[in-house]
């Protein structure tokens, strides 16, 4: 259609420009010419040429230009869904496997529709090498559907001024074969792991700030943004806009995320969105996501300390976490805590307490909790509540008590034994980050098995050495 539109463009242009040049030339001023000859003053042949001919020019662009509005506005009934939300100032992708990405993947050769959403302002879907835009109305889902035709990365950015953050408002999009389309989204809906290797909480943090538009407003490196710094918060003193001075406690952390609005930065306007729905409630048991970003805003800060850090699995101890969970306000003691009787047989109570935390601590930070609970619900590798001291059937046919020994080898030398009824995808990064030169003492090797005993009913039996 563009093509048509051109070269009729191109004809007229060179017809009427052409009769206008012969016209002043042909019929110029001379000397034997000094006025105008006399001339029709109507010829009907005439006119209706150059009335019907324009006319039935407009109604054949008009047909065509009504019939591909037509199909931009209505998807095809195949077409692949992508959720689209805008905000100050970042993009968020959702699929129908579940991924949430910043980065906006499309199939090659396959229609795409958009589901587009804004969470403040207006702003403008537009990606120039695709030909499309749409501008995103606030409090209104806007359609739109593309069929890229060639493989590549290109550009995503917003075509409406929305904030001093516009121009930075971009996302890349990779559009590429269907296959491995279908690979990128599979990889992305699964934020916990990369690549079948399940990642420390820090990672998954550092994910979900990307999939929230955290990055919007917050930087990472200390300069200046529309939200406070992450650099460095984490255990620092922070300013309130009503002139109180707090520390960035898990507690602080974790009310700033939920309830944006309450204690608000002085400095700073209050523009950050609510995210309780989406990391609380029955669908996300244990502030997993919560944890992991706060764990990620932890891993930022050199001032990050135990009582900036998460709580250890099931026990939440900040206030927020404890009305959400029913506990009380003070949590017992660790000696008094479930599972701790076997460590507490072989070492006392105030040597096995820093050991206990390290491994609690680590569980999280080395990304276990990804495929091990510890409350006996199945996950993806085999709950650590009730292991140590246990039979374990191996997919061998062996059966095995797990000792420390055998804990030991588990944890060191995935792969090589493996639990019957799941699957051998623990990664082995392991033993370098844990044993060998580096690790003479295989301190926090210890602590982690400590941990696994302290969960167990039957721990003494495995007796840390």
């Amino acid at each position: 259609m563009w093509g048509l539109f051109f070269w009729i463009s191109v004809f007229f242009t060179i017809l009427i420009t052409g009769l206008a040049i012969f016209f002043v030339v042909r019929y110029r001023s001379t000397v034997q010419h000094r006025q105008a000859s006399a001339s029709a003053d109507h010829n009907l042949t005439l006119e209706l040429t150059w009335t019907l001919i324009p006319l039935i020019i407009v109604m054949v662009i008009f047909g065509l230009g009504f019939k591909y509005y037509m199909n931009m506005d209505t998807p095809p009934a195949d077409a692949y869904n992508i959720g689209v939300q805008a905000q100050q100032w970042s993009w968020t992708f959702t699929y129908p496997n579940g991924a949430v990405t910043n980065k906006l993947f499309l199939p090659l050769n396959r229609p795409v529709k958009f589901s587009m959403t804004s969470t403040d302002v207006l702003h403008g879907f537009w990606i120039p090498n695709l030909s499309m835009q749409k501008d995103i109305v606030p409090g209104r889902v806007m359609t739109l559907w593309v069929k890229p035709t060639r493989a590549g990365r290109y550009v995503l950015q917003c075509a409406e001024y929305c904030g001093s953050g516009h121009s930075s408002m971009l996302a890349p999009v990779i559009v590429e074969p269907w296959t491995k389309f279908q690979a990128s989204i599979a990889a992305a809906a699964n934020i916990w792991a990369n690549q079948g290797r399940p990642l420390a909480m820090s990672a998954v943090g550092a994910r979900l700030a990307v999939m929230f538009g955290c990055e919007g407003c917050h930087s990472v490196n200390g300069s200046a943004g529309e939200g406070p710094t992450w650099k460095n918060l984490a255990g620092s003193k922070v300013t309130l806009a009503n002139g109180r001075v707090v520390k960035a406690t898990y507690a602080y952390l974790e009310q700033a995320i939920l309830y944006p609005g309450r204690k608000m930065v002085k400095g700073y306007p209050d523009i950050m969105p609510n995210h309780d729905a989406e990391l609380t409630g029955p669908a996300h048991p244990n502030h997993r996501k919560l944890n992991a970003l706060i764990w990620y805003i932890n891993s930022l800060s050199r001032l990050s300390n135990r009582a900036s850090e998460p709580p250890v699995p099931n026990q939440p101890t900040s206030t927020v976490a404890r009305a959400k969970s029913g506990l009380s306000r003070s949590a017992p003691p660790a000696e008094q805590r479930p599972g701790r009787v076997g460590v507490k047989a072989t070492v006392t109570a105030t040597k096995a307490a820093p050991l206990l935390a390290l491994g609690e601590k680590l569980y999280q930070a080395m990304g276990c909790d990804a495929c091990h609970t510890v409350n006996g619900q199945p996950g993806a590798g085999p709950t650590w509540k009730n292991l140590a001291g246990y039979p374990q059937h191996l997919t061998n046919g062996q059966t095995k008590i797990a000792d420390a020994a055998f804990l030991k080898y588990m944890i060191l030398h995935p792969g090589k034994l493996v639990v019957k009824g799941f699957p051998p995808i623990m990664p082995d990064i392991y033993y370098s980050r844990l044993a060998g030169p580096k690790h003479p003492r295989e301190k926090k090797l210890k602590a982690i098995i400590a941990y696994i005993e302290s969960l167990s009913d039957r721990g003494a039996k495995t007796a840390v050495k």
